[in-house]
């Protein structure tokens, strides 16, 4: 045996050997030769490889059909063939399949076909008899750049769903012009347009939703949850490439979904969007959900109505409830005055529910909580001043055992109890009022404990990013984990606090350090790109001039000049 090949077939069977836990590539052999056909089947261990024979034929006409609906990674064809040639046949595979590899064999050494094939874009031109060691390094060779491509496409999706987050800022704000009492269409459309928004539609109508990961009410934590995460994912997916869904970040952390379509269809999508979203949170067993829809609308002027509706049907979220199509069908069940102590809806008056919304809601949600906590209390239970009393302490004691948890004294609620005991609630109005005045108290205390956590927990995150910026893996997920809280509420916190995305940061960190490199070395950008972060230097360069309003090569002349 020559020592040279036996060397190579050693060098090949390592590489492939290293690769066989990835995807087996799919290959397609064509040749009307049985003996031929059957020799090159059995010359190659195909699995031991890494690839899998999916399919022969023995001509051209017979293995299109076979192609089209198998769609091989790999086609093996002979050139020479009745009925249909090997030209022929892979002129019409690269047509519908542009990205199968194609390897033509033949027993013509001739110049014209290796033209032909040339100009097909064919991977290879191999010349009958072919060894072993020739065919091993030939699909070598193939499998190399077919995971190279392959590689590239997921970095590609990776970092096109990462220039949408770091469009987020931007959707936010415009989210809430649109969502505005005072209407500027003008203004919305020329927003719209700037951010690629399409929002041209006969009707329209909002889903919010909320996810989480479950919260111990008892010790108030709510840490990184990995199945929060990977449904926050799932979710991100379902909208990416939905033409009908646009998804922004409503308030802290929860979501609104823009759905656009004909008068005909919106509430179809809307409802599909519901059962999506559905779908996605019950397959895990560890998170909180909660999702409302809002009011359909006919035009963009009146997209302030259906928020409201929106955002009072979402105010639920704190009452034990997972789902609400609209408020007003709440309004039409609760519209019963005539309920009595066993009508008791017991959500309202579950200390679960109380800690919720302490643990949860912001200032300007109080409000719509406090007339949807009467509403299903019910006006007529809520006469009884025993009753009442009975509330308001049950609410006593929640803040109580609220505000110890997060280390104050009691005396900072203590006004509250006095407010209670000394029967100060004359009316419905005064009630709501008293109860709204309790749940400002925990939330102002909950704001004001958390300032110190919410610095350690970006001190922390900043700490890890300017360590690792540079890895290309490093991820919002990732960080949230190092940092000890869920995906979204980080997600949030960075945004609040550092007044840009995660993504935002992460680019600023990365083009820092490639400017610093730029005016100090002579690394070419393609070596800079890799050193911050970046595996494709041409992402790198688009990224650059995005962020800088330069090419990297016109940043360096700047320097030099």
């Amino acid at each position: 045996m020559n020592l040279t090949v036996y060397r190579g077939r050693q060098k090949i069977c390592r590489v492939f050997k290293v690769n066989l836990q990835k995807k087996m590539i799919k290959v397609f052999l064509v040749e009307d030769e049985v003996v031929i056909r059957d020799a090159i089947h059995k010359m190659i261990p195909w699995s031991e490889y890494g690839f899998e024979l999916i399919g022969e034929a023995k001509d051209g006409e017979m293995a299109l059909p076979l192609i089209k609906k198998s769609e091989p990674d790999v086609l093996i064809t002979d050139i020479k063939m009745p009925f249909m040639d090997g030209l022929t046949l892979s002129r019409l595979v690269k047509k519908d399949l542009p990205n199968t590899k194609i390897i033509i064999i033949s027993g013509y050494d001739d110049f014209e076909y290796a033209r032909q094939a040339i100009s097909l874009g064919i991977e290879q031109y191999l010349l009958k008899p072919i060894s072993k060691a020739e065919f091993l390094e030939v699909l070598e060779g193939i499998r190399s750049k077919y995971e190279k491509e392959n590689e590239q496409k997921l970095y590609f999706q990776k970092f096109e769903n990462e220039i949408k987050a770091y469009e987020k800022n931007a959707q936010r704000d415009f989210f809430e012009l649109l969502v505005s009492e005072d209407v500027d269409l003008q203004k919305i459309y020329e927003q719209a347009d700037k951010l690629q928004i399409d929002i041209m539609a006969q009707s329209y109508n909002l889903v919010l939703f909320e996810i989480s990961a479950k919260t111990d009410y008892q010790n108030g934590e709510e840490s990184y949850s990995k199945d929060a995460a990977e449904v926050q994912t799932k979710v991100d997916e379902f909208f990416i490439n939905n033409r009908n869904y646009q998804i922004f970040r409503n308030q802290q952390f929860n979501y609104a979904v823009l759905i656009k379509g004909d008068e005909s269809e919106i509430d179809q999508l809307t409802a599909e969007c519901i059962d999506e979203l559905k779908n996605i949170f019950e397959q895990s067993n560890n998170i909180e959900w909660f999702v409302c829809t809002g009011k359909t609308v006919q035009r963009l002027s009146l997209m302030s109505e259906c928020y409201k509706e929106a955002m009072r049907s979402f105010a639920y979220r704190y009452l034990g409830y997972r789902y609400v199509f609209s408020y007003e069908s709440l309004e039409d069940d609760s519209a019963d005055e005539n309920m009595n102590l066993q009508n008791i809806d017991m959500n309202a008056v579950k200390q679960e529910s109380i800690y919720n919304f302490l643990y949860n809601a912001l200032e300007d949600e109080v409000d719509s909580f406090v007339k949807n906590y009467i509403q299903m209390i019910g006006r007529e239970a809520l006469r009884s001043k025993m009753f009442q009393q009975y509330i308001l302490l049950n609410l006593h004691f929640c803040l109580s055992s609220f505000a110890e948890k997060l280390g104050y004294d009691k005396s900072e609620i203590e006004e509250y109890l006095k407010l209670i005991c000394d029967e100060r609630v004359k009316s419905m109005e005064d009630l709501a009022k008293l109860i709204g005045a309790i749940l400002r108290k925990g939330i102002k205390l909950r704001e004001e404990s958390l300032k110190g956590r919410n610095q350690s927990v970006i001190r922390t995150a900043l700490q890890y990013m300017v360590e690792n910026f540079t890895d290309d893996s490093i991820t919002l997920n990732r960080v949230a984990g190092v940092a000890n809280v869920s995906a979204n509420h980080f997600s949030a916190l960075f945004s609040q606090e550092m007044g840009q995305t995660f993504i935002e940061h992460l680019t600023s960190l990365r083009m820092n350090k490639a400017k610093e490199l730029l005016r100090c070395t002579d690394k070419r950008s393609g070596e800079i790109a890799l050193e911050v972060g970046y595996k494709d230097p041409h992402y790198f360069s688009f990224l650059f001039k995005k962020t800088q309003g330069c090419t990297p090569s016109e940043y360096r002349n700047q320097k030099d000049s």
